[in-house]
């Protein structure tokens, strides 16, 4: 009945398409600090947006998973 809102816009999911070539369901988002992390083909990645008009990724870089003492 009730859509689930979407963390990003769909303005910033086609600019992650373009960037990362990939389909919008390839990926995962999630909110951290003043950006986003953006799961992608195994591999974790730190992106921030421009805010205005014209959304462009001004900011992407591979961030290391750390891993939980109970992931061992």
């Amino acid at each position: 009945m009730f859509g689930k809102k979407s963390v990003l816009s769909r303005k910033q999911v086609n600019a992650v398409c373009i960037l990362f070539k990939c389909e919008k369901n390839d990926f995962v988002v999630r909110r951290f600090e003043d950006g986003f992390l953006v799961s992608i083909r195994s591999k974790e990645y730190r992106v921030k947006f421009s805010e205005g008009f014209r959304t462009k990724i001004v900011y992407a870089k591979e961030v290391q998973r750390v891993a939980n003492k109970g992931d061992r």
